[in-house]
This record gives C-alpha cells, sequence and structure tokens, in this order.
C-alpha cells in the first residue's frame, strides 16, 4: 500500500475477547502511517580557517525514530578525541586543522520504521591555512544549556553526552555531585564512552536521580555545564499481589481485587468490567470501589466477571486484567492417572488427594476401607495431604481420599510402599595399613531393597569431596593420606555412610609396630548449640591409635590472664570412641586449651593445641536507629567470648546510604564496644548496615545487612482537605476525612494521625490517634452542638503541625427525659402536672407529649401534645391510679420519658392520694405493689371499716357538743368567711401557671383517642370549706362532709359556672409530696 492508502487505517486498535463469562481486552495500539524520510541531493562546501570550531546539522525530514551515521571520505577519518557527533546527530569539529583540506563527508538518516535509508548533503570542507585562529578555551556546545531536567525512565539506559570545542582538543570527564559534592558512581552500572565525552548509567534507578556535572578542559581554562536528571518511570507492580490476579470462588465467600500501581509520577488507576468503565456499569450492592482495590462480599454465581485495571501516567499505561470465577462445582479429579508413593522405612510420606471442587470439598482419608483418623503420625494438612511420619512396614498398602461437597463427591485412589532403608558397609574392612610410597585400594557396598533406585557415592576426608564410586585409590601413599574416611551414599529417598580409616607407616622398610597414638587432629572449640554464652563444645577428630585402640582422652587448660604457663586439667577422662564433649567453663578468664590421647602404649607424644580461626560468630541484634535529627545509633549484641576465636579481636562496621551504597564507610572497634554513634547525617534516611567480627586470623562470614535510619525530626507539613461527614441516622457519630500528607515531608516514619477535637464551649480537647489512614470515625459527641476538628501527623519523634480546623454542628437527636416531674394537685377526676426542660435537650424542644396509664385497668389516656412545661386533667375517674409519662420531643422525635405514680381522691366513700416519681420508662415496684393492693377485695373492705368507725367517731363528738351548750351562728360564720378570705388572699396564684388558672379542662388528644364516656370534658368542682375554722364542723351541715380529704385538707379550685361567673381558687400552701 501508499503512504497515502496506509493514512486511512492510522488510529487506536484494542483487541477485546468475549464469551458468556465475560470480556477481556488488550492495551491499545496506536497505528501510523510511517513517512520514508526525503533527502534532495545536494553538494554543499563549508569554508573555514584553521583552528576554528565547526557544528554541522544533519538535516533529515523524518519524525520516527531513527539512527544517524556520518560517513567520511577519505575512509581513514572516522570520531576522535578532535570530530564527535552531538545528541541531535550534527557534526562537531572541536577545531579544524589545515590536513582536513578537502575532506568529504555526509550523514546517513536511517528509518527505524520503514527500514530505509538517505544520505543527507554531501560536505566537503575547504581549510584556509594563511591566518590560523589563536588557541582558545573550551567551549561546550552540548548538552544546551537549560533550566529543564532531563527525565530518564526507570530501568532505561540512561546517555549523556558532552560534546566540546576548543584548541587544543580539550578533554571531557563527567562527575555526579550530591549537592556540591562528588560522588561515586553506581557500582558494575556506570561506563564512558566515545572517548569519555559519553557517560552511560545501565538500568537506571531512583537513585540515579541527581547534577551531572561536564567538565572540558585544555591548556588554556575548563569549562563545565550541569545537566539535572530525574528518574521517572513507567506505571509497575513492584509485586504480583499489588495486581489483579484470577481467583476462583464459591459462592458466598468474599474477593478483593487490588491495583496497587506504582511509578513516578504516580498513576492514575482506571477500572473497567468485561471491557467497560466501571462508573458505567450498575451499582452493586455488594461491592465497593476504591481508587486502588475492589472489595465483592458475598459472592453469587452473576457476579462473575472480567476486571481490568488500567494505570497510566504521563510515560505509558499498562492493564492487568483479573477474571473471578465464582464456581459451582462437584469434586472433580485434577488427574486420571493413579499415583504410587515410595518410601523407606523411618521416613515422612506425603501423599495429595489432587481434586477440585466449588465450594471446596471436605477431604476424608482411608486405608484399606477403614477412616483414618489424625494421631501424632497421620496428620491431614491443608485439607488435601495426608502426612505419615515414621513410617512403618504395616503403613504399607492402598489408600482413598475421598472428596464432598455440597454438590457431590469424588473418589480417588492411591498406594504406599515401603522399603529397608539403604545400608553403606566396608567390602573387606574397616582399617586399611599402607607403608609410606605404597598404593591401596578402599572398597565399599551398597545394599539396596529396591534395586530399581539409583544411587551416587562419594568419599570425603576432612569434609572434602576427594572421590566417587564404590571404590578408591591412594597411590604412592603419604602421611597426610592417613586418617578417616567418610564414604556416602546418596538416593532419591534416604542416605547412608561409613567411615573407613586409612594408616600410613613410618617407613617403607620398617614393619608395622605398636606404638602411642599420634597427636588427635582438628581440636575446636565453638559455643554449644543452645547453650548459655559459657557453654562450648570441644570438638576433634580420632588420633591415629598405632595399632593400639584409643582408651581415652584428656583435657587441659591454661588461664594466661591468671597464670601463664601452668596447664591444669579440665577434663580427666573422656572415652575413646568419643571426639567432642560439651564444658562449661567460668566467667571473666581468657583460656588456652589442649589435647592428650591415650592407648594401650601410653599418652600421645605431644597434645593437640587448640586451633586457631577466624571469629565463628557475627554480632547479633544489629540495629539503626536516630535519637537526634542528625545521627544513628548502632547497637549489636556482642559475640561471646567462645565464638571469637583468637586475639585481637574487633568489629567491623560498615554503613551506607540505601538503597545504592554509592557512599559506603567503613570503621573498626574494639570488641568490647556494643555501639557506634554516627553523627551530622540528614534527617530520616535510610541506611545499609553491618558488622563483622574480625581477629588477627581474619574476618567471620559476610553478615547479612540491616536497615536502619538516622534521627527523626518534627513533621514539617499538616494534612489538608479535612472534612466532617455527620450521620444523621446516629448524631453521636461522625466520620473525618483528609489528605494524607507527603511521606518526604514527614521526615520519619508516618506511625499515624492524631485526630484533635472540642467544643467551643468548653473548651475540653480531646484526641485520638489512628494508623496510616485518610479517615477514622469519632463516637461518642452529644448531639446538637457545635465541635472544632483538626488533624495532625506524628512519627516516632513528634507531631507535626495540625490542619485548618473544621467546625460542624452535630445534627438534632431525640431529647433525654424531662427534669423534675412534680404532681402539683390532684382531685377526685383531676390532676396538675409539671416538669422541667431536659438537661441533654440534644435539639430544638418542640414539645412534650404526656400520657395517663390507669393501674387498675391498663386504660390509656393519650398520648397527648403540650406546648408547656405542666397539663391539668380532669378526665381522670376517682379512686384510681395512674402511671403518667412525660417525653420531650424535636424534629427527631420523641425523646426518653419521667414518669410519676399517682392516685385521685375518692369520689364517694373512700378517700385517698399518692404519688412517686421516676425518671425513665416502667413503674417502680412499690407503685406496682400498691397498685396491686388497691385492687384487692380485702383492702377495699379494711377502708370502708375504717371510715365507717370514723363516722361514728363524728356522731359521737356531734353528740356529746350539743349538749355543751349553744353558740352564736353568725358570729362563727363571719370568722370562718374572714379566714377563708384571708387564705385565698395569701394562696392566690402562688405556684399556679398559666395552665392552672384556667377551668380544669383538657386539650383534646393528640392521637384521635376520644375521652371515655363516664368522664366529661370539663367538671366544675364545688368550693371547699376549711375544716379547721372555728369549733365545730356544723357550720357547713353534713351535706358537705364527703369533701374532705383524709388530712382534713381541701383543693380549692373552681370550675367554669354556668352563669359564666368565676371565683378565685382557694390552693394548698405547699405542693403535694412526691413519694
Amino acid at each position: 500500500l501508499s503512504e497515502r492508502e496506509l493514512k486511512q487505517y492510522e488510529g487506536r486498535y484494542q483487541c477485546f475477547a468475549s464469551n458468556d463469562l465475560g470480556t477481556a481486552m488488550t492495551s491499545a495500539i496506536t497505528l501510523k502511517a510511517a513517512a520514508s524520510p526525503y533527502q534532495r541531493p545536494e553538494n554543499k562546501e563549508i569554508n573555514v580557517r584553521t583552528g576554528a570550531s565547526i557544528t554541522v546539522p544533519c538535516n533529515y525530514s523524518s519524525s520516527n525514530d531513527r539512527v544517524i551515521t556520518w560517513t567520511f571520505q577519505p575512509a581513514t577519518v572516522t570520531y576522535n578525541e578532535r570530530i564527535a557527533e552531538s545528541a541531535d546527530g550534527s557534526l562537531v569539529f572541536a577545531n579544524v586543522l589545515g590536513s582536513d583540506n578537502g575532506l568529504i563527508f555526509y550523514c546517513i538518516v536511517k528509518d527505524l520504521a520503514t527500514r530505509k535509508s538517505t544520505d543527507g548533503p554531501h560536505y566537503t570542507l575547504n581549510v584556509d591555512n594563511t591566518v590560523p585562529l589563536p588557541d582558545r578555551p573550551p567551549t561546550i556546545t552540548s548538552p544546551v544549556l537549560t533550566t529543564e531536567p532531563r527525565i530518564v525512565l526507570r530501568d532505561d539506559t540512561l546517555r549523556m553526552k558532552c560534546i566540546a570545542t576548543g584548541k587544543p582538543v580539550p578533554s571531557v570527564r563527567w562527575e555526579k555531585l550530591n549537592g556540591n559534592s562528588v560522588v561515586s558512581w553506581p557500582n558494575g552500572r556506570f561506563r564512558t564512552e566515545d572517548f569519555g565525552r559519553t557517560a552511560v548509567i545501565s538500568n537506571a534507578s531512583y537513585g540515579d536521580s541527581a547534577d551531572y556535572r561536564c567538565t572540558a578542559t585544555n591548556a588554556l581554562g575548563e569549562a563545565t555545564r550541569i545537566s539535572k536528571v530525574l528518574v521517572h518511570a513507567r506505571p509497575f507492580f513492584s509485586v504480583p499481589e499489588n495486581a489483579p490476579h484470577d481467583v476462583i470462588k464459591t459462592p458466598g465467600s468474599n474477593v478483593t481485587i487490588r491495583c496497587q500501581a506504582e511509578g513516578i509520577p504516580a498513576p492514575e488507576v482506571e477500572w473497567r468490567v468485561n471491557g467497560v468503565p466501571i462508573a458505567e456499569t450498575s451499582p452493586m450492592d455488594n461491592r465497593v470501589i476504591h481508587p486502588t482495590k475492589i472489595r465483592i462480599s458475598n459472592l453469587k454465581v452473576s457476579d462473575s466477571a472480567v476486571y481490568q485495571c488500567i494505570a497510566s501516567n504521563m510515560h505509558n499505561s499498562i492493564i492487568k486484567q483479573a477474571y473471578v470465577n465464582v464456581l459451582i462445582s462437584m469434586p472433580l479429579p485434577v488427574s486420571s492417572e493413579d499415583v504410587e508413593y515410595v518410601q523407606v522405612l523411618g521416613k515422612t510420606v506425603e501423599m495429595k488427594c489432587n481434586v477440585f471442587g466449588s465450594p471446596s470439598p471436605a477431604i476424608s482419608w482411608q486405608k484399606d476401607g477403614n477412616k483414618i483418623t489424625e494421631n501424632e503420625r497421620f496428620l491431614i494438612r491443608k485439607s488435601k495431604y495426608l502426612r505419615i511420619s515414621e513410617v512403618t512396614f504395616d503403613d504399607a498398602g492402598a489408600y482413598t481420599c475421598v472428596a464432598t461437597n455440597e454438590y457431590g463427591n469424588a473418589t480417588l485412589s492411591t498406594s504406599l510402599t515401603v522399603f529397608r532403608r539403604t545400608k553403606i558397609q566396608p567390602a573387606a574392612q574397616y582399617r586399611y595399613f599402607v607403608r609410606r610410597g605404597e598404593s591401596v585400594t578402599m572398597s565399599v557396598k551398597v545394599i539396596l531393597e529396591f534395586v530399581m533406585i539409583k544411587y551416587y557415592l562419594q568419599w570425603f576426608k576432612s569434609d572434602v569431596l576427594i572421590g566417587r564410586g564404590i571404590n578408591y585409590d591412594v597411590n604412592n601413599a603419604a602421611f597426610t593420606d592417613s586418617g578417616s574416611y567418610k564414604v556416602m551414599v546418596n538416593t532419591s529417598l534416604d542416605h547412608a555412610a561409613v567411615h573407613l580409616t586409612l594408616v600410613v607407616q613410618v617407613s617403607r622398610n620398617a614393619p608395622l609396630s605398636i606404638d602411642i597414638p599420634l597427636p588427635p587432629l582438628d581440636f575446636y572449640v565453638s559455643p554449644k548449640s543452645g547453650g548459655s554464652p559459657l557453654d562450648v563444645t570441644f570438638t576433634w577428630q580420632p588420633a591415629e591409635d598405632n595399632y593400639s585402640p584409643i582408651q581415652e582422652y584428656k583435657i587441659e587448660f591454661e588461664k594466661d590472664n591468671y597464670r601463664p604457663g601452668k596447664w591444669f586439667p579440665l577434663v580427666d577422662s573422656i572415652p575413646g570412641d568419643r571426639t567432642s564433649f560439651d564444658v562449661t567453663l567460668a566467667a571473666g578468664l581468657r583460656y588456652k586449651f589442649r589435647l592428650w590421647a591415650l592407648n594401650g602404649i601410653g599418652w600421645s607424644e605431644a597434645p593437640s593445641a587448640e586451633t586457631g580461626s577466624a571469629p565463628t560468630a557475627n554480632p547479633s541484634g544489629v540495629s539503626g536507629k536516630g535519637n537526634t535529627p542528625t545521627n544513628m545509633i548502632i547497637t549489636w549484641d556482642p559475640v561471646s567470648p567462645v565464638g571469637r576465636n583468637g586475639p585481637e579481636f574487633g568489629y567491623q562496621i560498615t554503613y551506607c546510604t540505601a538503597p545504592d551504597c554509592t557512599d559506603k564507610e567503613v570503621l573498626y572497634v574494639d570488641g568490647e564496644v556494643e555501639s557506634y554513634e554516627v553523627v551530622n547525617l540528614p534527617t530520616y534516611t535510610q541506611y545499609i548496615i553491618n558488622i563483622m567480627s574480625y581477629n588477627n586470623i581474619g574476618n567471620a562470614s559476610v553478615p547479612q545487612d540491616v536497615l536502619g535510619y538516622s534521627g527523626e525530626d518534627v513533621p514539617l507539613s499538616a494534612p489538608s482537605d479535612v472534612t466532617v461527614e455527620t450521620n444523621e441516622d446516629d448524631a453521636t457519630v461522625v466520620i473525618v476525612r483528609w489528605q494524607k500528607v507527603d511521606p518526604d515531608s514527614v521526615r520519619g516514619k508516618v506511625l499515624g494521625y492524631i485526630v484533635s477535637y472540642e467544643t467551643p464551649s468548653s473548651n475540653e480537647l480531646k484526641e485520638r490517634s489512628v494508623g496510616d489512614t485518610d479517615m477514622t470515625g469519632i463516637a461518642g459527641l452529644k448531639p446538637f452542638t457545635d465541635y472544632s476538628f483538626k488533624v495532625a501527623v506524628y512519627n516516632d519523634y513528634s507531631s507535626g503541625p495540625f490542619s485548618q480546623s473544621y467546625v460542624i454542628t452535630t445534627p438534632e437527636s431525640t431529647p433525654g427525659p424531662p427534669s423534675t416531674m412534680r404532681l402539683r394537685t390532684t382531685t377526685d377526676t383531676g390532676a396538675h402536672i409539671a416538669w422541667g426542660r431536659p438537661q441533654e435537650e440534644n435539639g430544638d424542644v418542640i414539645g412534650y407529649v404526656i400520657k395517663f396509664v390507669c393501674l387498675n385497668d391498663s386504660t390509656e389516656i393519650g398520648p397527648i401534645s403540650v406546648e408547656g412545661t405542666s397539663y391539668v386533667t380532669s378526665q381522670l375517674r376517682p379512686n384510681h391510679m395512674y402511671d403518667v409519662t412525660v417525653a420531650a420531643q424535636t424534629l427527631k422525635g420523641v425523646g426518653e420519658t419521667a414518669n410519676i405514680v399517682m392516685s385521685t381522691m375518692a369520689g364517694e366513700g373512700c378517700h385517698g392520694s399518692y404519688s412517686t416519681e421516676k425518671t425513665g420508662e416502667g413503674v417502680p415496684l412499690a407503685a406496682a405493689a400498691s397498685a396491686g393492693v388497691v385492687g384487692e377485695v380485702w383492702f377495699i373492705v379494711l377502708m370502708c371499716i375504717i371510715v365507717l368507725l370514723l363516722i361514728i367517731i363524728v356522731i359521737v363528738c356531734l353528740l356529746r357538743r350539743r349538749k355543751g351548750g349553744k353558740y352564736s351562728v353568725a358570729e362563727k360564720e363571719g370568722q370562718l368567711v374572714d379566714q377563708e378570705s384571708q387564705q385565698i388572699k395569701s394562696d392566690e396564684y402562688n405556684d399556679e401557671t398559666d395552665d392552672a388558672k384556667k377551668p380544669l379542662k383538657s386539650p383534646p388528644p393528640v392521637n384521635g383517642k376520644s375521652t371515655p364516656p363516664d368522664i366529661s370534658s370539663a367538671v366544675p368542682l364545688r368550693t371547699r370549706g376549711d375544716s379547721v375554722a372555728g369549733d365545730s364542723i356544723d357550720a357547713f351541715g353534713d351535706d358537705d362532709a364527703r369533701e374532705f380529704n383524709e388530712d382534713g385538707s381541701f383543693i380549692g379550685q373552681y370550675g367554669a359556672h354556668e352563669s359564666g361567673e368565676s371565683s378565685a381558687a382557694a390552693t394548698p400552701a405547699d405542693d403535694n409530696p412526691v413519694i
């Protein structure tokens, strides 16, 4: 196709593959029609004086990836210290020589897309040698001077060219800077090319972000140019767990799909489901979407789908997919082949029940049809594996595993065969004798019960591999060949070993003779495994017994800091067949040891001295942590004296900045030192630390690196975008959110955030610490209250500045119970109830709800809405007990109730009053008991008898007083009127509210309930006389005796008369008491 025809196919292409279970997609591919570079052929001449500097561009029309090379005629001319190609493809002559006259050169541009090449203009250089230009200092032409940093991507190769002109030809060098200091280049990744003009860093890492200085120097001076390099990164996943991956789940289970991509700049994440942006899909109640993860709970089969995560930044985008397969399947064998297991006696075997099912099937194992129960030898591991420890011949046989779930079951069969363990033994003898200079062959034989198995034989001397096979030949035997030889056989199931001894005699012509033993070999002392620092283990190789078996060993010691040169017995006798012995030493001494061997002839001629060696241990517990912002204290647990193995013991401390370790520092400290402080360090910088033991013989093994940090400092930044979300359903809880601070500004490890909140009225400050998160819930707040919230980050050193305060008012809630509920007055059909406002209003109180429940028969009056803090009713029935409840009300609803229990006065016959107070729901036990007693027949009969007796007493009193004489009725009535008038004046409006001055009339119930038919809506009350006025009760006659209370007092409230007239109510001086 022509370029014009190709243009119509330009665009972005993406492949989608779908089936019934979901849709997968590929990354998008951009297709562009490449245009071939075109250069109009032409010839050009360049006229220049000797010593001048010139830059010749390579003019090319292609914008595609290309490679530029310059060709010279004659071909003997090429790139050198004087002629270079700059980063943009131009050809640069540092200075022109007279020999350059007539030089022809041109550039060749190769288009990588079309794989076509084209030549640029052909230049001819004409050099004027008459008046050469004078020498001059260097000038750097590339890199160009700019304030923009150069961006290189992580793992790419960074190439920096430094092209300089001048006369004489400048030399060029590159340096990496840290501030004004020159730092070392990364090991193994840095090199120079093109005569030192090009610095190359392969596999660029974040630590390569720095300033790089190019310096060009000649005899007349130098020039410098600094290039700033920033290492960015395409989106990537540092660990597989952070990327989506396929999962198989069972119905009802949960799954979390993660997309925690890294990169610089930080990637943005787009979620898709079956190729469709997740925002355009139907919402799911069981799916929660976060920026970097999706959690789906209580999975259903219909939730199966392919989830795509697209992480993008300015450099690239990557797509990862996860197929969430919510599967229902009966157990199915993964393989149709039966597996046979083989093991040797005493070893462990693990057999697998290789089935798949969803939900995961329950596994049980059987042997010979009998179910296997777990015990100390039989263990079912990870619901699939049957592990048998220390197998015996009885364990051999046929095994069956049964996999069962709610959709079916599957059975798999396998078998176990148990063989005897491999044996190895000498083919002829355990001990071989040979005179010096002669040859000998040592042989072994292997006994295998399972003949089909392969085995390997190896010969060792002093733990060094010296041969293979069933035979080992020793030719021209020397004394050094004497000793113990270990022969090891290895199979796929087990291994075994045997020890042979070779004795080389002193002289070829000397007969074999019995003699004292030679000194033991390889005498070592080392810390006892699992013991205390003073517990040691001595080990050695058996001494050559010279034909008389070793009977015993003894160990002696010298305390060189106590009595040098004097040896003392440490262990007097050790059996001759031992090659190790444990001893506990005394503390605070420095020891030397030696070992003797004894056979039937005598003690060895000389002892075996303790073999000195490099330290066997490095310090443990190495850590580095700062306690000021500019230091790091390196600490460690010292090596025990036994592990030091020689004099001049000390520690080599190495530390450097992580991760590149380009500024490594090494220092040495004495073995008694346990810590070292490094000062003048940058705040909270990560360091790689290791500490290696050494003595005058050598170093211990290379220690493991640990990470340490210099000291932390006060965080610099405060969290931003603090918001507080209230909960209309629960006014005591809020959600606080904030934008996390930049980790670099914390100057330490982020331990978490502090949420501080207070009410402006109380100034009671409360704080809550949370982890490294961007939200938290705060509970226990007061409804309808102003709160101020602010957030700060904290590290191990201190907390940082607080954010700007965020002020909210918590929502309204239902109020608490009314306070001080009291019974003001009561009659036979009415009552006056008063209360105070709730202590916890929790909002704007818009009114109250009162309710009367008769305890005698459970009838109810109300609930009734009331605006004020008191209520008067006349709808009650005489001689009845009532539970009166009152609750405040806000826009959120009715709150907690306060209550009292009261009784109305008797209408005819019995008289009584009773009340109690309670805050909250329910009736007090005493009141409930009283209500029950009042309803009992015996109690009513008892009350009537008492009233009858009172009436008899009154009649007797009347009769006696009539016999006592006469008095002036008019005078007594006058006195009565005066006292009543005074009583009315003193008590008028005493405790009355506006409601109390009105007739005892109740508003209609709020819930639409009608008043019981036997209670009128307005009951006028008659004026009561005062029983204490005058000397006689005849002033009122017998007709009004029924209106007295039990205590002789009365309630002087007057109802509305039909004539419209009203009279003042005479009330008691005090409220009725509340019990």
